[in-house]
């Protein structure tokens, strides 16, 4: 929009600019020409006024040859006397050009008792010469004409040469005036709405958006405004109900302790209780995911400098006892830096692994890891060969408690996938789930920044992650 706005502008005052500046040039390339059509046309009525008084006796070879020595002196000038039927008088040796275009037409006018008019402006791209013509008259008579034609090299010259200065004068004129005037207008006008923008996009991705600052022109003061306000209530609202959501979870976490304990210790002479123990396990767990939910996009995450590389590692270690040679990863030898959350890439691993491990047991399985240097992303690919889902059911897949029907009867909450989802998107990542070939796959990707001084690592050979 920046862009856009100061293209606007700039061309904007370059066409009022030419508006203004063309008329002047049209008017001084006419000027030029009726400055000089008046000069010869003063010269040729000398002329004629002379030649008027000569005697009838006397030889126009005279007259002639003071238009020779005119045209010495103007240097772009020829000059010539011509009679009543057109034919040349003086100078005799001299007969006029056929290439000049308006040349008989001059002449035609002349004899009519009429001399000509200054003609349009001098421009540099037209090479047409001047003619002015004058008639020679006698009492009401008309007895010939003087006919000049001059070359009008330096006038247009002239006028190509201020045509330039103008387009120079006009073009540093326009890139002062953007510079000291249209950037500063354009910075104060788009600021703010690029600001806007982007706390519009932190609000809608769950994100607290920060207080903008309150300038530009009055209407973006005035909108920015009332958005700090709606931004400042939505926070609010949001921050009441994770209070809410953390303290319900409390007062409920301390009689579910106090019961789990009781179930316990019943447990011991009746078998029966088990089971209901084991429903408490599960309540103790959904409590846990929804306290995870409600802290999904708050202002108590705080990003730190980790390796993703090693932190993978490190888990699929941890989970290797469970999956044994069935689970391989496909990582980087050396460092992927990155600033997230400490705890993002070992809950990410954790929630697929134990998503693997649920439904998909006894499957081998993949995980991936690669970085993307254009797009400055890690891409971690988790990958069962279970029995996999349809493109519909993945379609569904990471909404809040949704399960399959077929998993009714395996242990889970119906969380893990929509925190992940939750927690990844905090980060400015993605996550895709899509059915595999077989299996379910899990791709989430996240930013990362290459160390310094360094290129991409390269993803090592496969193996098992033991």
């Amino acid at each position: 929009m920046r862009r856009r706005l100061l293209v606007l502008t700039v061309t904007t005052t370059a066409a009022v600019l030419v508006l203004l500046t063309v008329p002047l040039l049209a008017a001084y390339a006419e000027q030029r020409a009726v400055d000089l059509h008046q000069q010869r046309l003063a010269a040729a009525t000398r002329f004629a006024a002379l030649a008027d008084s000569l005697p009838a006796t006397v030889d126009t070879a005279t007259l002639g040859s003071d238009l020779e020595r005119y045209d010495e002196v103007t240097r772009t000038t020829t000059s010539w006397l011509v009679d009543t039927d057109g034919s040349v008088l003086a100078p005799a040796d001299q007969p006029l050009p056929d290439d000049v275009p308006g040349l008989d037409a001059a002449i035609a006018q002349a004899l009519n008792g009429t001399p000509t008019t200054a003609p349009g402006g001098l421009w540099p791209w037209s090479e047409d010469r001047m003619v002015v013509a004058t008639p020679i008259g006698r009492d009401a008579q008309v007895l010939g004409a003087v006919v000049m034609v001059d070359d009008t090299a330096g006038p247009r010259a002239d006028v190509g040469t201020w045509m330039a200065v103008a387009a120079v004068a006009g073009t540093l004129f326009v890139a002062l005036l953007a510079w000291l005037v249209g950037v500063p207008l354009v910075r104060w006008v788009v600021r703010p709405v690029e600001e806007l923008e982007e706390r519009v996009q932190d609000l809608g991705q769950g994100r607290a958006a920060a207080s903008g600052r309150v300038e530009g022109p009055p209407e973006l003061r005035r909108l920015v405004a009332s958005f700090n306000e709606m931004a400042s209530n939505v926070e609010h609202s949001r921050q009441q109900q994770r209070d809410l959501i953390a303290d319900v979870s409390h007062q409920l976490a301390n009689p579910l302790t106090a019961l789990r304990l009781r179930l316990e210790h019943l447990a011991r002479d009746d078998e029966s209780v088990l089971p209901v123990l084991a429903e408490t396990d599960r309540m103790a767990r959904s409590l846990e995911d929804v306290i995870e939910i409600s802290r999904a996009g708050g202002l108590d995450r705080a990003a730190v400098d980790v390796d993703v590389a090693a932190q993978v590692r490190e888990r699929v270690e941890l989970w290797q006892p469970l999956f044994g040679d069935l689970l391989t990863l496909h990582a980087p030898d050396g460092s992927l830096p990155a600033l997230l959350e400490d705890d993002l890439v070992p809950t990410i691993v954790d929630v697929a692994l134990d998503n693997a491990a649920k439904y998909a047991p006894g499957a081998a399985v993949e995980i991936g890891l690669e970085l993307d240097p254009r797009a400055g992303l890690a891409r971690l690919r988790v990958l069962d060969h279970g029995p996999g889902v349809t493109g519909a059911e993945a379609d569904e897949i990471g909404g809040r408690f949704h399960r399959l029907p077929r998993h009714a009867d395996v242990d889970g909450t119906g969380l893990g996938l929509s925190i992940l989802q939750l927690r990844v998107r905090d980060a400015d990542g993605t996550v895709t789930i899509r059915p595999g070939t077989p299996g379910l796959e899990i791709v989430v990707t996240l930013p990362v920044r290459p160390a310094p001084g360094s290129t991409a690592a390269r993803p090592g050979g496969a193996g098992s992650a033991g």
